[in-house]
């Protein structure tokens, strides 16, 4: 199988260790170069065996993943990829997990994207709008306010907010019976996209100063996973209704902490025992791409502590069997 090159295009000139962050890896940060991901996939007859492999043409009407990289050809870079998560079990649980923010929130619960934890502070919180009871979606009262959002603007941490008010109110109403308030929806979903993009460019320049390590790792995995889950909203309602989507490599290149119960402790203390060590400092990040944490899964029956984004992950791209284990 084909794997995902972890270097960027100067490290991998140089033949240096190359420390995946966005916008640019540590060496390129330190070295202001233009840091930029060949995100075609080795050949495969020179890459690496790999120790775990994994499979997956999984046998049974349950067992529907879809790996990109496994067929991917680099001859045809160009065309859009079809994702074809043929069992509607898999859409369902990444259209439950979605809707499932609005209400998490509201109960101050560690969500998919939004952590009640993370302190936005001197800046506008649009998601906070999705509290007062009222469903979310494009005919909420707050959504044409929600629009008029300069994202390359404002402060980061509003940037943050706005992009996941947009994810919420889009996977309400792009999942409804009403095809005129789902037309509606979709029409957004390119400004999905250019804000997600946004996000991704700024996070780096513009993180918060003087945050504290626990608030520093809420903040990056907020905005990884933020990021992530706008591009599994766009496939998945991709893939539901067209069955095709673009930019799967550039998806599962993307990355995030793929530590176990980091994202669900609710105190500095619980985050710092998750990662099993001493002190807040010790944590760091530790980065894996969606594909490699997927591959590493390698079809056991992991123990996801609850985080829903995990699942997800995993459903998305290893397929049904996950299903039955989510929530261990």
């Amino acid at each position: 199988m084909a794997s995902l090159r972890k270097a960027c295009r100067n490290c991998t000139n140089a033949k240096r260790k190359c420390t995946v962050e966005v916008p640019q890896c540590a060496r390129c940060a330190k070295r202001g170069l233009h840091c930029s991901y060949d995100l075609a996939p080795f050949n495969t007859a020179a890459s690496k065996p790999e120790a775990h492999k994994v499979s997956y043409n999984l046998p049974g009407d349950t067992k529907s993943g879809h790996c990109v990289m496994k067929t991917f050809d680099p001859s045809f870079s160009s065309v859009p990829g079809t994702c074809k998560l043929e069992q509607s079990n898999i859409l369902e649980m990444v259209r439950l997990g979605l809707l499932s923010v609005q209400d998490l929130i509201k109960k101050r619960k560690p969500a998919i994207f939004i952590h009640p934890g993370l302190q936005v502070q001197d800046c506008y919180n649009h998601y906070l709008t999705l509290i007062d009871g009222q469903r979310g979606g494009v005919t909420h009262p707050y959504f044409d306010h929600l629009l008029k959002v300069d994202i390359e603007a404002v402060p980061i941490s509003e940037a943050l907010t706005a992009v996941q008010a947009l994810i919420i109110h889009l996977s309400i109403s792009l999942f409804v019976s009403d095809a005129v308030e789902q037309a509606i929806a979709e029409g957004y979903i390119d400004t999905l996209s250019c804000w997600s993009q946004a996000l991704l460019i700024s996070a780096q320049p513009k993180l918060p100063p003087l945050l504290s390590p626990w608030q520093t790792w809420l903040f990056g995995e907020s905005i990884r996973r933020t990021i992530i889950m706008s591009h599994i909203l766009r496939l998945a309602y991709y893939s539901l209704k067209h069955d095709l989507c673009s930019n799967c490599l550039f998806f599962e290149s993307l990355p995030f902490d793929k530590r176990l119960g980091l994202w669900m402790a609710e105190s500095p203390q619980a985050w710092i025992a998750a990662a099993q060590v001493r002190l807040g400092r010790d944590v760091g990040v530790q980065l894996s791409s969606l594909h490699q944490f997927s591959q590493d899964l390698d079809g056991t029956n992991p123990e996801l502590c609850g985080d829903m984004f995990l699942a997800l992950v995993a459903i998305g791209h290893n397929g049904g069997d996950v299903i039955s284990t989510y929530g261990n």
